[in-house]
Order: C-alpha cells, then sequence, then structure tokens
C-alpha cells in the first residue's frame, strides 16, 4: 500500500493512496472528526443485537413448542411445554456463546490481514444478512439457527474491533478525552439496549416476529451505513503483517480455533463424538502446518508462536537447559529461568516471552469468571421463562415478559456513578483498599444472592400457581444481578487490559470474550437436564456461583499484580 504525506495542521500525518489517514494528527487537541460515526455506529448496532435478543427465547419457545405439538398431535402437557422453553434456552445460549467466541478469529483478521475498518465493514454486511434470514424464516428453527449463525459471525468480527477503533482515532494532542469518549460509548450501549429492549417485544406482539426481527435488521444497515460515511474521518490502522503472512496467520488461526473450540462446543452434537474428534485432529493438524509454513517464511513472536517452541522445548529438555545457564546469570530476569519459558526468553527476549506468561496468569482469572457470565446472560433465557409465569400488568398496562430486561441497562446507567462516587469511597473510607480482583470477588458473591431471589421468587410462583406474583417482584434480582455486573464486567476489563503487556492486550481481550461464551455453554449444557425444574435450575446455579466466588478470593488473596505501564 502506497503511501504519502498529507498534512492539514502543520504536522505531518501518513495518509494512504485512497486519501485514508493511518496515524491520528498528534498536534489535534479536538474530539476527532470519527467519533460522531462510531458512536451512531455502536448505537444503532446495540439496539439490533439487544433488540432481537429480548424476543429470542420467546419466539424459540413456540418453535420448539410448535414442533413438538406437530409431531404429538395433542395438546403439550406442562411438562412438554418446559422441556420446549428449555430447548430454547439451550438454543439460545449456545447463539451467545458463539457471538463471544467468534471475536478470537475477528481480532486476529483485523490485526494481521484486513485492518478494523474492512472486517467491520464486510461482516457487518454478513450480520445484516443474518437479521434478513431472521425475518424470512422466522418460523422454521433450521431458519432461526442459520440467521443466528450469520450474527454470531458478524458479532464476531464487528465485536473485537469497534471499542479498539475508538482507541486508534486519538492521538498524543487529545489522548485527555479518551475517557470522556468511553463513557459515551458504553452511554450508547445501554442506551441501545434499554430502548430495544422495550420497542422490539411490542413490535412482536402486534406486528408479528417477522417485523420484530426485520426492524433490529434495519438498524444494523443504517449502523453499517454510518460507519460507511464516517470512513474519510477515520484513522486506518494498517494490520501487520498483512498481505501472504497475513492470510496464513488467519487461515492456520481459523483452523485452530475450529478444532480446539469451535467444532467441540457447537457441532459435537450434530457430528457424534467419532465425527467430532476427527473433524478436530484433522482441522488442528492442518492448523499447525499452516502456521508452520508461515513460521518458515517468517517467524512470528505472537502468543501462539511462543507457546508452540515452549512446549517443544519442554518436551526435548530445550527449557531444563535454558533455566540452567540463566541461573548462573545473576543479572537474568525470571522469565529466563521459568521452568516452562525458559528457551523461549533466550529466543524471543525476556520481555517477549513475559507476555504468554501474562496470559496465563490473566488466564486463571478468567475460568473462574466465566461461571459469572453463565448466571449473568441469563437474564434473557430463564429470567424471561421465569416472567412469563407471573402477573405482568403493571399500572393496568400488561408488560411483555420479554421487556422486563429493560431494567438492567437502566440500572447499569444509574449505579455506574453511585459505586464511583458513593460506594466504593464509603469502603476505601473504611480502610478496606478495593483492588479490582476484590471488586470482582465482591461482584461474584452478590451474582450468587442474585440467584438465590431468583429461586425463592420461582418458589413462590410455584406455590402460588401461574400469573399470581406480580412481575415487580423481580426488580429485586435484576438489581443485585447489576450491582453485580458493574463490579465485575467494566473491573474485569480494566484488571485485563492493565495485567497485560502491550504485545498482548488484544489477546487477552479475545480471552476475556471467550470466558463469556464459555460460561454460555455451561448454561446450555445444564439446559438439557430434563430433571431439573425451573427453581432448581435457579438454585444449582446460585451453589455453583457461591463455590466460584469464594476459590476465586483464596486467589486474589495471593495474586501479584504486574505493571506494564512501560510495556
Amino acid at each position: 500500500m502506497s503511501e504519502r504525506p498529507h498534512s492539514s495542521t502543520g504536522s505531518e500525518s501518513v495518509v494512504t493512496a485512497s486519501g485514508f489517514r493511518t496515524a491520528p494528527d498528534p498536534n489535534e487537541t479536538g474530539w476527532p472528526g470519527g467519533v460522531p460515526y462510531i458512536i451512531g455506529n455502536e448505537a444503532c448496532e446495540r439496539f439490533s443485537f439487544y433488540g432481537m435478543k429480548a424476543i429470542l427465547q420467546a419466539h424459540l419457545t413456540i418453535l420448539f413448542a410448535a414442533q413438538m405439538l406437530a409431531t404429538k398431535g395433542s395438546e403439550l402437557l406442562p411438562a412438554e411445554q418446559e422441556l420446549a422453553e428449555a430447548n430454547a434456552q439451550h438454543m439460545g445460549h449456545l447463539f451467545m456463546a458463539a457471538v463471544y467466541a467468534t471475536p478470537m478469529i475477528g481480532a486476529i483478521i483485523a490485526d494481521r490481514l484486513l485492518g478494523k475498518y474492512r472486517t467491520i465493514m464486510w461482516l457487518s454486511l454478513v450480520y445484516c444478512a443474518g437479521h434478513a434470514v431472521l425475518a424470512v424464516g422466522e418460523n422454521s428453527v433450521v431458519g432461526m439457527a442459520i440467521g443466528l449463525g450469520l450474527i454470531a459471525i458478524g458479532s464476531g468480527g464487528i465485536k473485537p474491533c469497534v471499542s479498539a477503533n475508538v482507541g486508534d482515532q486519538f492521538g498524543r494532542g487529545n489522548n485527555h478525552l479518551v475517557q470522556k469518549v468511553f463513557q459515551w460509548f458504553y452511554f450508547s450501549i445501554n442506551f441501545g439496549s434499554f430502548f430495544s429492549t422495550l420497542i422490539i417485544p411490542l413490535l412482536n406482539r402486534h406486528y408479528g416476529p417477522s417485523v420484530a426481527f426485520g426492524l433490529p435488521g434495519v438498524l444494523m444497515f443504517i449502523a453499517t451505513i454510518l460507519f460507511w460515511m464516517g470512513r474519510r474521518k477515520f484513522i486506518h490502522v494498517p494490520p501487520n503483517p498483512g498481505g501472504k503472512l497475513g492470510l496464513l496467520d488467519s487461515v492456520s488461526s481459523l483452523l485452530l480455533f475450529l478444532g480446539l473450540m469451535g467444532i467441540p462446543m457447537f457441532f459435537a452434537e450434530f457430528l457424534g463424538t467419532v465425527g467430532w474428534v476427527i473433524a478436530s485432529v484433522v482441522c488442528v493438524g492442518t492448523g499447525l502446518y499452516v502456521f508452520k509454513v508461515r513460521q518458515g517464511i517468517k517467524a512470528d513472536n505472537g502468543f501462539l508462536s511462543i507457546m508452540l517452541h515452549s512446549a517443544e522445548a519442554f518436551s526435548n529438555g530445550g527449557n531444563k537447559a535454558a533455566a540452567a545457564e540463566a541461573r548462573q546469570n545473576p543479572d537474568a530476569e525470571d522469565i529466563q529461568k521459568n521452568f516452562f519459558f525458559a528457551s523461549a526468553a533466550k529466543k524471543f527476549g525476556p520481555e517477549v516471552a513475559e507476555g504468554p506468561l501474562a496470559v496465563l496468569r490473566i488466564l486463571s482469572v478468567f475460568f473462574l469468571v466465566s461461571v459469572f457470565w453463565a448466571l449473568f446472560d441469563q437474564h434473557a433465557t430463564s429470567w424471561v421463562r421465569q416472567a412469563q409465569e407471573m402477573d405482568l400488568i403493571v399500572w393496568s398496562y400488561e408488560l411483555d415478559a420479554s421487556q422486563i430486561s429493560a431494567m438492567n441497562a437502566l440500572m447499569v446507567m444509574m449505579l455506574i456513578p453511585l459505586n464511583n462516587y458513593l460506594f466504593y469511597p464509603g469502603i476505601e473510607k473504611l480502610g478496606y483498599r478495593l483492588t479490582s480482583l476484590r471488586k470482582m470477588t465482591i461482584g461474584m458473591g452478590t451474582a450468587a444472592f442474585a440467584f438465590v431471589a431468583a429461586a425463592v421468587l420461582q418458589m413462590l410462583i410455584d406455590n402460588a400457581g401461574p400469573g399470581k406474583v406480580p412481575v415487580l417482584w423481580q426488580v429485586v434480582q435484576y438489581l443485585i444481578m447489576t450491582q453485580a455486573e458493574v463490579m465485575v464486567s467494566i473491573t474485569g476489563l480494566e484488571f485485563a487490559y492493565t495485567q497485560a503487556p502491550k504485545t498482548m492486550k488484544s489477546t487477552v481481550m479475545g480471552f476475556w470474550l471467550l470466558s463469556v461464551s464459555f460460561g454460555n455453554i455451561l448454561v446450555a449444557v445444564l439446559s438439557r437436564f430434563e430433571s431439573l425444574t425451573l427453581q432448581n435450575f435457579f438454585w444449582v446455579f446460585a451453589g455453583l456461583m457461591a463455590l466460584a466466588s469464594i476459590l476465586f478470593a483464596v486467589f486474589a488473596m495471593f495474586y501479584k499484580y504486574r505493571d506494564y505501564s512501560k510495556t
């Protein structure tokens, strides 16, 4: 890609032959021109996603119940209706797991092959196609699966790129505005989520699923147009390495992702045990071969390269020899004496080898946080199932069960300032220092209480009968869970970002989203247990969350924080 110098304010900024700037003007002190397009795009895209997600549980339940009814030919029994609800929940959480797993590939494609702008643009069109399929295939489980699959792929390209694209727009002169823009960015997410969760269920009730699924598609198309309109104003950071090497990186990563996660997580049920094992082995083997070809052209020092080198050195004794040599040198860093990364530190340098070790430390945190996400994302599934059994009339107006989850977005916007200006400072004044991991520990324990509240409420519903208990009682569990979200989600992102070296920050963000995916897989698996009533389902997750929070608290006591601000 040819480049030429361009100056608009007296400073030199790089512009490609197509007219796209690749670096911000260091002398610009105001808001970058591309920010309004990014914020507008994000508000529309989040409206699209959360609107579709709001009615997913209810609509899939209708489809699965209709399937069973067509087979049986008579009215469904209560247990059969509950099975239809569980099948809908299973499919809904598989979809959400895919939404948060595919960013691992989207990030690599954006960083190494296409760049963020082109990745967002092309996969936004896939996203739009997914909504179109939902709008025309809403009466078929297969049609819904295809549409949701396309949306998951599209989201995989968008999700890891958008927030990073925001940061790319700022240079040295206006870096002080980054915190403010992310506040607006987060506000746009909750703004879009709140209104779509209220509006889309109403459209579904009065105009049917075609319109309800179609409008989010229209909003997604508008989001894509808004993003395209800002193309001349954006900073387009070029992919690295791009070209043939970038293509090989993307292909090998896709194959390894499919073999290690994609096929076991999403296709094992359809391929059978033997089928998915064979498919996974073929994908992993081919992916490693492609990566070896890539390394033969030009060696890479990324996460995968260092991990594979370290595994090989561990098996052939190279690590042992390198560690022994490093121990003879008093100036050698700890990473050079590490039993697993010593050879990598010798080959790539201690700073580079430290990156994967930092990622592994952070992953030990993410593993337990996955349980939190298993609970949190149920406000779109099991909590909707609970609301359907309650009295939905509030102040003479009948709500839709799918609308209740709008409380989450509204509460987030209220609780963030309350925590930042009252709750956190109040605890600090009592002499208890709130580190990132301590906040997350409290948040995870709080989430367990949210499901205790849900289980107790379900017990009241079961005793009183359907349509007797007012739906506003769900406010209790939503408030508790939203407080947990603020303490875990926002703090977890901050923790992951600060504890990762600069070269590994994108990798860590990908694994953070993957922890959300694993949490949803856990829900999808447990949804298959027909013996679990909804009340017992809530109790199981309350117990799992309590156990995870205790283990997390122990881990937090021994974790040593690292400072990577200079990396």
